[in-house]
C-alpha cells in the first residue's frame, strides 16, 4: 500500500472531525440554556422567570408596572371554547368568561409586579395557578412585555382542578386548544399577527396581546402629567387699570407738546428783540 493512499482516508477524516467541531460550536454559541429562577411558590401557585430563546423582539425587561394596571389588564382577559358538534346541540351559545377568578387575580398581581421589576431582556416570566378545591379553574402561561406599551401573555394549560394536579396538563390540553383569548376593551387588543411579531409562540397555546397604553387610567395619568403652560393670564383687575394709564400717558403728550410749544415762543422773543 502506498504513503499516498494511507493518508487519504486519514485527511478525510480529520476534516470531518473538524466540521463536526465547528457544527457543536456554532450550536453552543447560539444556544440559550434553559434557567429558571423561583419568585414566589405557595401552595396556590408560583411565578418564575425562566429564559427564552425565541424572542423576535427582546422584551422591556426589567420593567416597572403598578398593581393597578396588571389588576386591569387581567380582569379584562376572557376567554371562549369551541364546543364539539354534540355539546353545541346541547348549548346553545358560548360568553365569554373571565380567564382568572378574584383569588387569582389577588394572587398574581403583587407577584407579577415584583418579576417584572426583577426579569432580564433574556427572560419572560411563566405562572401557575393551581385549584384547591374540585371544580376551580386551574391555569397556567407566561407574560412578558415589549415596547412601548405591549403586555403579551400566552396561557399553556387551563381546565377545572379534578384533585389531581398531575392531570392538569392531559386533561386541559385538549380544552385550551380550542380556546380563544379576548379583551374588553376590545381596541386595546392586537390582532394575532402582530402578537406573532414579539416572539415565538406554540401552536396548542392561547394567546393574547395587549396595548396598555389604550386603557383609560394609563391614559388618563399620562394626560395629568402634560406640562401646563407658564404664560399667566391677565387679572380682571389689570384689564380694568388699563384705561387709565392710557389716559395719564395721552395727558403727559398733551403737556409735553405744551411745553415745546411754549419754549418755541420764547426762543422766537427773544430772536427778535433788538441788541
Amino acid at each position: 500500500m502506498s504513503t499516498a493512499n494511507f493518508k487519504a482516508p486519514q485527511h478525510f477524516s480529520l476534516q470531518f472531525c473538524g466540521t463536526i467541531v465547528t457544527v457543536l460550536l456554532a450550536v453552543q454559541c447560539t444556544w440559550t440554556p434553559e434557567v429558571k429562577t423561583l419568585i414566589h411558590q405557595s401552595e396556590v401557585g408560583n411565578i418564575t422567570l425562566q429564559t427564552f430563546s425565541e424572542f423576535q423582539v427582546p422584551p422591556q425587561h426589567p420593567h416597572v408596572l403598578r398593581e393597578s394596571l396588571i389588576r386591569q389588564i387581567l380582569q379584562g382577559i376572557t376567554h371562549t371554547q369551541e364546543n364539539g358538534l354534540l355539546q353545541e346541540l346541547l348549548i346553545s351559545d358560548s360568553k365569554p368568561s373571565p380567564v382568572f377568578s378574584p383569588a387569582q387575580i389577588a394572587f398574581l398581581t403583587p407577584h407579577l409586579v415584583d418579576a417584572f421589576s426583577k426579569a432580564t431582556a433574556e427572560e419572560l416570566i411563566t405562572f401557575r395557578n393551581l385549584g384547591t378545591k374540585v371544580g376551580e379553574t386551574q391555569v397556567s402561561g407566561t407574560v412578558a412585555v415589549f415596547s412601548p406599551s405591549i403586555f403579551l401573555l400566552t396561557i399553556q394549560n387551563f381546565g377545572e382542578y379534578s384533585g389531581n394536579h398531575s392531570k392538569m396538563a392531559s386533561s386541559s390540553r385538549n380544552l385550551q386548544r380550542h380556546t380563544t383569548l379576548m379583551f374588553s376593551p376590545e381596541q386595546a387588543a392586537l390582532n394575532l399577527k402582530e402578537a406573532q411579531h414579539f416572539m415565538k409562540m406554540s401552536s396548542q397555546d392561547s394567546w393574547i396581546a395587549i396595548n396598555y397604553a389604550d386603557l383609560v387610567p394609563f391614559r388618563g395619568n399620562t394626560q395629568e402629567e402634560a406640562p401646563r403652560p407658564t404664560t399667566p393670564i391677565p387679572s380682571p383687575q389689570s384689564e380694568v387699570t388699563q384705561p387709565g394709564m392710557n389716559t395719564l400717558e395721552e395727558q403727559l403728550q398733551e403737556l409735553r407738546k405744551k411745553v415745546d410749544e411754549q419754549a418755541e415762543e420764547i426762543q422766537r422773543l427773544q430772536q427778535a428783540t433788538p441788541k
